[in-house]
């Protein structure tokens, strides 16, 4: 049967009714009888593509609920202990199925290989956190570091070709840190030089607040499809787009549906308005993208915004009509990142290779371009002939073979959002910076941050800004009024990377990516206090969070390239609370 058939025929059963759907519960226990709390249960239909975890509670209890008829796979896992899997479970709508599992422990010496590729990278220790830093940004940009895949030791040549690969992607280092990081990475990953007791004996991802989680997963796209970003739209459905295959996915969680539309690629050629310098490790990711749909957010009126970042500027999307606008923004502009919405409906948005923040009015169809400061003459001139540096790479064929030059040569404005009194305000990823636009005069200011790689931050009701540091396991609240900026360390550790946060709207609590640590993590600003939920997929690489009117929180893995992840496919992730957890 179809996935389509499948929710069609679960929707003519009553979707919605209890009576249709199926329960599985029971115990997970070691061999001597003791409760395994926190052992993820997964059930997973391959037709539906959809699977549902729970956490076992501390007397080691149970349930799922709300499965739908069909074949499932049933798997329970706890760092600490062995995998235990079943297959061929067949569920019909009236069945109620019990399971007590019996979970094995394992010596640490051989656990730890289950731990996130966070507590891994932590043990990557450079000569100074510059040059830590430079890392995180240059090699951690587009996946994990420290995972099973990435932490193998390779020869001082193996890793300066992996490093030269990652140029095709847009990485860059100084030459201190070509030479450093392969002894550096090797230390870490090596287990003949690491000691046993750099890791930790009770797990940072295991919080007794997951025993309140329901975690519903689903595969969406192809299997090299690279959901960058999601965006909740009005009919409650997910919109997905993904930056290598030009596409747009809508999955319908309440049947299970998935629709796929193809983005509009404008009659550009592969690679884009980038051309050459868009053919980023072909045999690395398989496929070059031509337009590579970015941001998506959801304009006043229901339509759907994204970004091309490597087509012509901007793209809307009428989920009613299901066609697609494209809007060229000056040609200039290279690179559209991430976009959001002002009180009036405006766009604005940062242009990322040419240190631009850009403002478009769908009421008109006007683009204005806000050239950004730079912190010397290399950035200035390295943005405004960005165009002309295009030009020739592609009237020659000139791409760079060496990932050695200078890490800063561009700001690479990146995350933005508007503030309630209507000010636009943007990181320079680069440039250790958030910059703040007033709109009706045009100035725009420039702050220092004391703290690298400000990513994509978010601002609360009441003006404040969070604004991850992707390097360290840190975030900051930033005070507009007071100018002050106070540090918070996720509980995941230094290892972990922090790529974006989300605030909830209901109480301005905050959503944080656990990027490097395959979770994502609540902060109550009121307590100062964490909850931490580990994704059921190793090297769960999230971008970007959303939080429903419900409170449910959704997001989409990414990871590149994508056979990394767990089960090699990235997934639409929505996490719901049951009440006893809510808050």
């Amino acid at each position: 049967m179809t996935r389509l058939a499948c929710a069609v025929a679960v929707a003519s059963l009553g979707f919605a009714a209890p009576g249709f759907a199926a329960v599985v519960s029971g115990t997970v226990t070691t061999g001597e009888g003791a409760p395994v709390p926190l052992a993820q249960v997964s059930l997973s239909n391959a037709e539906l593509k959809r699977a549902t975890t729970v956490y076992a509670d501390e007397r080691g209890h149970y349930r799922v609920e709300g499965l739908l008829p069909g074949h499932y796979h049933l798997r329970i896992r706890r760092i600490g202990y062995g995998d235990v899997e079943e297959g061929a479970l067949q569920l019909d709508g009236t069945t109620q199925l019990e399971r007590a599992v019996v979970l094995r422990a394992l010596p640490k010496s051989l656990w730890i290989h289950d731990l996130p590729a966070s507590d891994w990278y932590a043990g990557a220790k450079f000569s100074s956190p510059a040059l830590g830093a430079q890392f995180a940004i240059q090699c951690l940009m587009c996946h994990q570091q420290g995972s099973s895949t990435t932490r193998m030791w390779r020869s001082e040549q193996d890793w300066h070709g992996i490093f030269d690969l990652m140029h095709e992607f847009g990485a860059v280092m100084t030459q201190q840190l070509y030479d450093e990081a392969p002894k550096v990475l090797n230390a870490a990953w090596d287990m003949r030089r690491r000691p046993l007791g750099s890791f930790p004996d009770h797990p940072a991802v295991l919080d007794p607040a997951a025993a309140g989680v329901v975690i519903d997963e689903w595969e969406v796209g192809e299997q090299t499809s690279f959901l960058h970003d999601g965006a909740l739209g009005r009919d409650g459905r997910l919109y997905a787009v993904d930056w290598i295959g030009d596409k747009l996915y809508r999955l319908d969680p309440r049947t299970n549906e998935v629709k796929a539309w193809a983005v509009p690629t404008e009659g550009l050629r592969k690679g884009g308005v980038l051309g050459v310098l868009a053919e980023r490790g072909r045999r690395y990711t398989h496929h070059t993208p031509t337009v590579a749909p970015h941001s998506i957010q959801v304009a006043p009126d229901g339509k759907l915004w994204m970004t091309l970042s490597t087509g012509r500027g901007l793209a809307s999307f009428d989920p009613v009509t299901e066609t697609f606008r494209t809007f060229d923004q000056p040609a200039r502009a290279k690179y559209a990142h991430t976009l959001r919405f002002d009180a009036k409906g405006d766009i604005w948005y940062t242009v990322s290779l040419t240190n631009h923040v850009a403002r478009f009015r769908p009421s008109t169809g006007k683009f204005e371009l806000y050239d950004l400061p730079t912190r010397n003459w290399r950035q200035w001139l390295g943005a405004r002939f960005m165009g002309f540096f295009i030009w020739i790479a592609n009237a020659f064929n000139v791409k760079g073979q060496t990932v050695v030059s200078d890490p800063e040569i561009t700001p690479v404005p990146y995350g933005l959002d508007v503030a309630p009194d209507g000010r636009v305000w943007f990181s320079q990823f680069n440039n250790r910076r958030l910059g703040v636009i007033t709109p009706a005069s045009g100035e725009i200011e420039m702050i220092d941050t004391p703290f690298p790689a400000p990513r994509r931050f978010r601002i609360d009701s009441k003006g404040v800004l969070w604004v991850p540091s992707y390097y360290d396991g840190k975030f900051y609240r930033f005070d507009p009024v007071t100018r002050k900026f106070r540090e918070f360390r996720v509980p995941t550790g230094p290892g972990d990377m922090v790529y974006a946060l989300a605030i909830d709207w209901r109480d301005d609590s905050i959503w944080l990516c656990g990027t490097n640590s395959d979770t994502v993590m609540h902060f109550d600003p009121r307590t100062e206090t964490f909850r931490t939920y580990l994704l059921p997929d190793k090297v769960s690489f999230t971008r970007e969070l959303e939080v429903d009117r419900e409170g449910n929180l959704w997001t989409t893995t990414s990871n590149l390239p994508y056979y990394q992840m767990e089960g090699g496919h990235g997934k639409v992730v929505r996490l719901s609370f049951r009440p006893r957890a809510a808050g």
